[in-house]
């Protein structure tokens, strides 16, 4: 009987349940019915003051009919133009925004996107509406409308570029132009110290002058006093300092258009121009006052991280990030687009380096080191030229012909000295950590890191596929090493960061007179790393050698990532800047 009672409750409450609704139902319509003739009402209120150029009345009419009924699209349409009269694009945009994610293909909504988008000087959003726009089944009059907003959106594009760019904004920078230009002349001489002979060619060098004399007054913010030099070597490079540029005789050589070179010297000098390396060094600076503050603070998770930075800290920034490459792409294009160069050469130049085989790549060292291409880098350079208008652009010259025939006529460049890499910039304040002195970076292939390396220093794969960093063999930087370990989370079925800590432990516990502290789990009770010190004995050409080992372990959304730094303990702290400045330098590129 139980079961029965417990039914006919049950149901008793499913008939009470579905009797409200159907009264509420038609009590609701009839609300809504009269909600809907006062919404419609304030509409036609809001149109009369919006032909009558009343903007701000038409604004409160219209939101009346908005709150009246929420769910009709004209009345938030007729909001958000408004807004677009009333000089608020921000509250139009948002109105317009929710509408084009449901219909991406809703005419009104892209169209008030872009004129938004225009309103905030956003232009290069403006032209990717605008073309998203002219996609759409429009009529002639619409079409026509929307070709002349594109055109207008364009070229305000090209000539407003650096209100979107703001190269002198984002990251701070605390050194001033007398300290950046004193760097770009400390690195010319170490250029001239270096031995790296000068091209005995004044045609060519003439030549080169002649390009970067067309540059450097569209290069808005590069100093207008300037050196330039070109350098008789085989390396693939060129390098701007601020008021200083080198162009290597290899990259001469290799470039088979003028566009392509022009793009390599505006790429270097939208470097410049964004004061990238200036920005580098006040991070620097501002790493190391942390790491002061740190130090000094009685708690255990402030001891931990200054132990982190003191040792290297591995989620340092690099020296100049993707987003910065990505900058001085962009300035570069611009740069180049001003000089009246095609820009897409620069596009051309990487997919000429990622279609060379791998055994070909010898050439371009130096260049990839210092600037690391991508797939990606490409396909964003593809895709921004085209927001730029339409005009007849210079592909290359008889002049770059004839500075190919005098470079084919003329000896074989000596053979390359070791070139020294721009140097950090002084410290704008308080110094700066010691470090590695000249770096080149590096790209992590099929995983989102990056970090930098001594330039002298080589890089190689280990049998079990890590990366070893050490000094040239032959000289005591050689017994210092680096060894980088990249494991993606997938491959580690489910094993936590304390796991792989642990397994780290077994296997420096299993080496000759072993002593391995435990792993340093700290933070904000994320336990985003850990450090793991050990000492123990290597069998050496003299018999066993005294080893110092820290290692770093960290976690990222798909990868652990393992930083060990090691050699024989009487060298250990002569190298700890070497190791500082590459954790500091390794970062996670992904999102």
């Amino acid at each position: 009987m139980r079961f029965r009672a417990t039914s006919q409750c049950l149901s008793l409450a499913l008939a009470v349940a579905l009797f409200q609704p159907v009264a509420g139902t038609a009590a609701g319509q009839t609300k809504d019915a009269k909600e809907q003739v006062e919404a419609a009402a304030q509409y036609e209120r809001g149109l009369i003051f919006f032909q009558q150029g009343a903007y701000k009345e038409a604004e409160q009419a219209f939101r009346q009919a908005e709150k009246k009924d929420e769910k009709n699209l004209e009345y938030q349409l007729a909001t958000a133009d408004t807004y677009i009269r009333l000089h608020k694009p921000d509250d139009a945009i948002k109105r317009y925004s929710k509408i084009y994610k449901k219909d991406p293909t809703h005419v009104r909504a892209l169209a008030g996107m872009a004129a938004s988008y225009s309103e905030m000087q956003h232009y290069r959003d403006a032209t990717q509406m605008w073309m998203r726009y002219l996609t759409l089944d429009l009529s002639p009059t619409q079409r026509d409308e929307a070709q002349r907003a594109l055109r207008t959106s364009q070229q305000l594009f090209a000539e407003r570029y650096e209100i979107a760019e703001n190269p002198a904004g984002g990251a701070a920078n605390a050194a001033t132009a007398q300290q950046e230009r004193q760097w770009g002349m400390e690195f010319s001489q170490q250029i001239t110290a270096s031995g790296i002979p000068r091209m005995p060619d004044r045609r060519v060098s003439d030549y080169v002058q002649s390009l970067c004399d067309r540059l450097v007054p569209v290069a808005k913010g590069f100093p207008p006093q300037y050196e330039m030099t070109v350098l008789d070597s085989p390396v693939v490079n060129a390098q701007t300092t601020p008021g200083f540029i080198f162009v290597y005789r290899g990259l001469l050589e290799t470039v088979t258009t003028e566009a392509e070179l022009v793009g390599v010297l505006a790429h270097e000098m939208g470097h410049t121009i964004a004061h990238h390396s200036g920005k580098a060094v006040t991070k620097s600076v501002q790493n190391q006052q942390t790491l002061t503050r740190l130090q000094t603070s009685q708690g255990g998770v402030s001891k931990f991280l200054a132990g982190l930075l003191a040792i290297g800290n591995p989620l340092g920034e690099l020296a100049f990030s993707r987003e910065q490459e990505a900058q001085a792409d962009r300035l570069g294009i611009h740069i180049a687009y001003d000089a009246g160069y095609d820009p897409r050469a620069l596009a051309s130049l990487f997919q000429k380096f990622e279609s060379m085989a791998p055994s070909s790549r010898k050439a371009w060292d130096r260049m990839t080191r210092t600037h690391p291409f991508s797939l990606d880098r490409l396909n964003a350079v593809n895709d921004y030229v085209p927001l730029l208008p339409e005009r007849n652009l210079t592909t290359s010259s008889p002049d770059f012909d004839r500075m190919k025939a005098q470079l084919r006529a003329l000896p074989p460049p000596p053979e390359p000295v070791p070139m020294p890499a721009p140097a950090p910039a002084p410290a704008p304040s308080g110094g700066g950590m010691s470090g590695a002195g000249a770096v080149i970076p590096f790209t992590v292939d099929n995983a989102p890191f990056a970090g930098e390396m001594p330039a002298s220093w080589n890089a190689r794969k280990s049998e079990s596929g890590t990366t070893i960093f050490e000094g040239q063999q032959g000289t005591e930087a050689y017994q210092a090493t680096v060894e980088m370990e990249i494991a993606p989370k997938v491959n580690l079925r489910g094993q936590s960061l304390t796991d792989v800590g642990q397994i780290m432990v077994r296997g420096l516990s299993g080496k000759p007179q072993a002593s391995v502290e435990p792993p340093e789990p700290r933070g904000d009770g994320m336990r985003r790393a850990l450090a793991i010190r050990a000492t123990y004995a290597l069998q050496a050409d003299r018999g066993l050698v005294a080893v110092r080992h820290i290692s770093i372990v960290l976690e990222y959304p798909e990868h652990f990532v393992i930083l060990s730094y090691f050699g024989p303990t009487q060298l250990f702290d002569r190298y700890m800047p070497v190791f500082q400045q590459m954790g500091d330098a390794f970062r996670y590129t992904g999102r």
